[in-house]
């Protein structure tokens, strides 16, 4: 069999850029490294093999053989992703990713424990050098025991509460409500899309071993927390990860779960390749089965981004977490705050003192592994809506912290002295927000903030509001100092606004979908104002008037209030009939301006998703 000398495997992601900072490799060889040519050449070695497989790519590292089978070979824009198994046993992973100036990967023999990485120097030098296992297999564990204390599986009974407001603001938000376990996403049409392959452990849509549907739903449910910054869609359906894999691999990952006992483990930056990650069912007396695989499922796909153990205190390899915040890093030791009341696992950067991996979770996830964030629901400002008698409901009052940059702004009038009472809830199970709100009034000035200690929310009690305009803001909250304590970094997610604000309210009417709301009048000159919150995954909205007098014009805009200027669809004849859409609208709310041009009466107004 003739061989080359060449090999190649995954890049840690920056695709041509920069490499994972935990794995980033010097000049110089690795202890015990192997050169086997630039990233160029390696890349074409596994090209040819791919075309030919009897132009094998293999390599000797310490007297151990180092060749391969590919299985799936993708290259899209100059990046290649390559899933193989190791040529002579078939218990093994081979992943790889580059281009030409960058290739990072690894060969792992599951039965030998013995694991092969390729690392890319600053010369674009590959290097093939043996490393221990548990360097590509982080929670490799062969020889499972269960090892958690009584305290730890006491601890997993108890389970995160939904927040009353939790009503699916998005998707993935609230509880149960008799959803097909086998068809969730959390963003439907994402290109980015990981599966949790729950096949082995369902027959048909009905849980194995005494699961629940709803136990099932919440472990979809955690992971779609714990990356709902992303624009990633989880899903349990196989066809969607399919379609997505199909048309770019790169931006896919696949988690397995098996229905017997282990340790869960994933293969470090495994993201956009066909190897799956492996998630255990583990004993299911003692603790939550919804919540313990949602968090043990978000820790292993970390794994699968590009992540490493968060390190320190008496949990060496696993951090505890700080318990006087009850505040931990999903990629330390989770389990230790399973039973806190008000728990929030987040990413990290080893802020803590005791940190010793100062790895960028978040930058791994978005810049390495080039997952983008979503877009800001609320970039400039949105009125705050209210309901009759200024209630504040939270399914038309909310909103999502996308980064720790983000501030989302809503805006409020009061034409006389006023009283505020409202809170502000994360609305995500496995939630990463803690709540920090500030109001201010329209000399920029602070009248009140909120950041309830150890207890995720904001809250204000019958705060007195002089006549003005007013400005709530909202944030991503920390407690205590970074070192002893977390800061904002990952304090980001999805939260509810819930209260009442009595006295002189400014409010506009909401619209409901395809119902006209009849009888509006309005004089020359002047401005009328409706809203609508438009779901997600609608393909149209139109907004109709019809009026048989006078000449009203209609403009529509997303997010806040429009004008003859800004919109977002507007129709302005000569009539009162007046009509305009908008094709694939962004879920959110929409405001409807109506300007009497000249003064009109008996106007219908109506609005269809």
């Amino acid at each position: 069999m003739k061989t080359k000398t060449t090999s190649l495997l995954l890049l840690a992601a920056a695709f041509g850029t920069s490499a994972n900072a935990q794995n980033a490799t010097p000049a110089a060889a690795p202890a015990k490294g192997v050169l086997i040519g630039d990233a160029s050449t390696v890349l074409q070695g596994f090209a040819n093999q791919r075309a030919n497989a009897r132009s094998m790519v293999a390599h000797s590292v310490q007297g151990a053989s180092v060749a391969t089978s590919i299985r799936d070979y993708f290259e899209k824009n100059g990046v290649v992703s390559i899933t193989g198994t190791a040529s002579d046993t078939p218990n093994s992973v081979f992943v790889m990713k580059g281009n030409k100036k960058k290739v990072y990967g690894y060969l792992v023999k599951y039965d030998s424990k013995k694991a092969f990485e390729y690392t890319t120097d600053a010369a674009g030098k590959v290097w093939l050098t043996e490393v221990d296992i548990t360097k590509i297999i982080p929670d490799f564990d062969p020889e499972f025991r269960d090892k958690r204390t009584s305290a730890m599986l006491l601890a997993g009974v108890a389970h995160p509460v939904y927040s009353p407001m939790a009503n699916r603001q998005a998707r993935h938000i609230g509880p149960y409500n008799n959803e097909d376990v086998t068809q969730l996403q959390s963003k439907p049409g994402s290109p980015w899309v990981f599966y949790l392959n729950t096949t082995a452990v369902m027959s048909g849509n009905t849980p194995l071993n005494g699961v629940t549907k709803e136990n099932m739903y919440r472990a979809w449910q955690s992971v779609a927390d714990q990356y709902s910054m992303l624009q990633m869609n989880i899903t349990t359906n196989r066809a969607v990860y399919d379609a997505a894999r199909a048309a770019n691999p790169l931006r896919t990952g696949i988690i397995n779960f098996v229905n017997q006992d282990g340790r869960s483990f994933a293969p470090i930056h495994s993201f956009g390749t066909t190897a799956a990650g492996t998630l255990y069912r583990n004993p299911a007396s003692g603790w939550d089965y919804g919540y313990g695989i949602g968090m043990t499922g978000s820790h292993e796909i970390g794994h699968q981004m590009g992540m490493y153990h968060d390190h320190g205190g008496s949990g060496g390899e696993y951090f505890e977490g700080i318990a006087a915040f009850q505040w931990g890093p999903i990629m330390g030791n989770y389990w230790m705050g399973g039973s806190w009341a008000n728990q929030l696992f987040t990413w990290s950067k080893g802020e803590y003192t005791t940190a010793t991996n100062f790895e960028d979770d978040l930058n791994i996830m978005t810049a390495e592994e080039q997952v983008p964030y979503v877009v800001d629901d609320n970039p400039t400002s949105k009125p705050l809506t209210f309901a009759t008698g200024g209630v504040i409901d939270p399914l038309r009052n909310f909103g999502q912290i996308e980064r720790n940059s983000d501030t989302d702004t809503f805006t409020f009038t009061t034409s006389g002295t006023s009283t505020l009472n409202l809170r502000i809830d994360p609305l995500e199970y496995l939630r990463m927000l803690d709540v920090d709100a500030t109001i201010y009034n329209a000399a920029n000035a602070v009248v009140a903030r909120s950041n309830l200690s150890v207890n995720r929310s904001a809250e204000f009690k019958s705060l007195s509001l002089a006549a003005g305009n007013y400005r709530l803001v909202i944030r991503g909250g920390a407690e205590g100092t970074p070192q002893n304590g977390f800061s904002n970094y990952s304090s980001l997610g999805f939260y509810g606004i819930k209260g009442t604000l009595t006295g002189a309210v400014t409010t506009y009417p909401g619209l409901i979908n395809n119902i006209a709301t009849t009888g509006q009048a309005g004089a020359t000159g002047t401005w009328k104002y409706y809203y609508i919150d438009v779901p997600v995954g609608k393909t149209n909205v139109s907004f109709t008037l019809d009026g048989a007098n006078g000449d009203a014009d209609m403009f529509v805009r997303r997010g806040d209030l429009p004008n003859a200027t800004t919109y977002n669809c507007k129709s302005d004849g000569p009539t009162s009939k007046e009509t305009c859409s908008i094709g694939s609208p962004v879920n959110g709310r929409y405001y409807v301006g109506i300007y009497a041009y000249t003064a009109f009466s008996d106007l219908k107004v109506t609005a269809k998703y």
